[in-house]
C-alpha cells in the first residue's frame, strides 16, 4: 500500500540513517552540483550526538516503504532558549506531494509544545532568485520572512603565494608586535580553550542578523573538547589559527573544517575578532595564515565554501582580496509564532 506518514526516526537504526543520508545529500545537491556530502558514517554521527546544551530531533517522511524526506530541528538548552533552529529536505522528485508541509508541522509541532516563540532556517537559492523561487515560496507559504540575507561564496584554492604574500605583509604592520600567531589541527591546547570559547561566544551577537536578536553563546571548554570528540568520531578535520595577545588570550580566530568523505571542499567556518582587539588587521591575518596551513597540508583540496551577511561589509572585503567569489544566496529565514 502507498501511503505518506512522517515520524520520528529512531538513532539506533544503521539502515534508516543509511536511507536518511541519501535523501539529505540529494536534496542539498538539486540545482547545486557542488555540494559535497560528508560520508554516511559520519552523518550518522552528528545524528547520534548527544549534546547537553542542545536537542537535535530528526523526523523523516515515508512513502512506499523507504524515506523520501526529512526535518531537523535543534532547541539550544543553554543560551538563546527563545529559538530553535530546523531544516527540511525532500528527495527532488518526492516534491510538490505536500511533504515537506507534513515535515515541517511536525517539528511547528513541536516546537508550539516546548513553548518557543522563534524559528528559524535558511535556504539556498540562485543569486538572482525572486520571490517566485520554490523555496522561497514554501517558506512564505508556511509564515518564514527574510530576517537578513547572506551570500555564499566560493575560494579556488590554490590561493597564489604572491597574493597570501603581499595580504600578510599589509595585514602585518597591524599586529606585529603586539599579538602572536598560533594555528592547530584538531583543536587548540587546553590553557587556550576558555578564551576561545570567550570569544567564540560572540560570533552569535557580532554577526549581522537582520531581525533576529541573538545572546551570547554558552559555548565551554568541556563541551568544546567533547565536540572535538565527535568530530574526530565523524572523521573530520578542523584547522585553528588563533591571535593571542600579551597575556595570553585568545582574541581572534578562525577555522577551516575539512569533512568526512568529502571530496575537493573545504569548509570556512567562524572568524571572529573580539571588539577591543579590532583595528589591526588581525581578521585578515588569521585567515591568511590558516590557509598557507591548509595548502600545505592538504594540496588535493579545490575550494573553500563560506557564508556571510550581505552586510558584513567587512568581512566581505577580507574575503574579496582573498580571492572568495560569489556563488549564490542564502536567505536567513525567520517564523514568530
Amino acid at each position: 500500500m502507498h501511503l505518506d506518514t512522517v515520524h520520528r526516526v529512531d538513532l539506533a537504526d544503521d539502515a534508516v540513517l543509511a536511507q536518511l543520508y541519501g535523501v539529505e545529500a540529494a536534496s542539498k545537491r538539486a540545482g547545486r552540483p557542488w555540494h559535497d556530502p560528508e560520508s554516511p558514517s559520519a552523518f550518522a554521527a552528528d545524528q547520534r550526538f548527544v549534546d547537553p546544551a542542545e536537542d537535535h530531533l530528526l523526523w523523516a517522511a515515508w512513502w512506499d516503504g523507504r524515506p523520501v524526506g526529512l526535518a531537523h530541528c535543534w532547541f539550544p538548552l543553554t543560551d538563546n532558549v527563545d529559538k530553535a533552529y530546523c531544516m527540511v529536505e525532500v528527495e527532488p522528485q518526492a516534491r510538490g506531494r505536500g511533504r515537506g508541509t507534513a515535515l515541517l508541522q511536525a517539528v511547528l509541532d513541536e516546537v508550539h509544545r516546548r513553548g518557543r516563540p522563534e524559528v528559524l532556517s535558511e535556504v539556498f537559492v540562485p543569486l538572482d532568485a525572486g520571490d517566485e523561487h520554490p523555496y522561497r515560496r514554501f517558506a512564505a507559504r508556511h509564515g518564514f520572512a527574510e530576517a537578513s540575507r547572506d551570500s555564499m561564496r566560493h575560494l579556488a584554492l590554490p590561493v597564489d603565494a604572491g597574493r597570501l604574500d603581499d595580504l600578510e605583509a599589509g595585514a602585518r604592520a597591524g599586529w606585529s608586535g603586539r599579538y602572536r600567531l598560533e594555528t592547530y589541527v584538531d583543536g587548540v591546547p587546553e590553557h587556550l580553550q576558555a578564551s576561545l570559547c570567550d570569544t567564540e561566544n560572540q560570533l552569535a551577537v557580532d554577526a549581522p542578523a537582520g531581525t533576529v536578536e541573538y545572546e551570547p553563546e554558552s559555548l565551554t571548554p568541556e563541551r568544546y573538547r567533547e565536540r572535538l570528540q565527535l568530530f574526530t568520531d565523524m572523521g573530520r578535520e578542523r584547522i585553528t589559527t588563533v591571535a593571542v595577545d600579551g597575556d595570553g588570550q585568545v582574541v581572534a580566530y578562525t577555522d577551516l573544517v575539512i569533512g568526512s568523505g568529502t571530496r575537493t571542499s573545504v569548509w570556512q567556518w567562524g572568524t571572529l575578532v573580539r571588539r577591543e582587539h579590532r583595528g589591526h588587521r588581525l581578521g585578515l591575518a588569521v585567515k591568511v595564515e590558516n590557509l598557507r596551513r591548509l595548502q600545505a597540508a592538504h594540496p588535493e583540496r579545490t575550494v573553500v565554501m563560506t557564508g556571510n551577511a550581505d552586510v558584513n561589509a567587512h568581512m566581505l572585503a577580507i574575503n574579496e582580496a582573498l580571492g572568495f567569489q560569489l556563488v549564490e544566496a542564502c536567505p536567513q529565514l525567520q517564523r514568530r509564532l
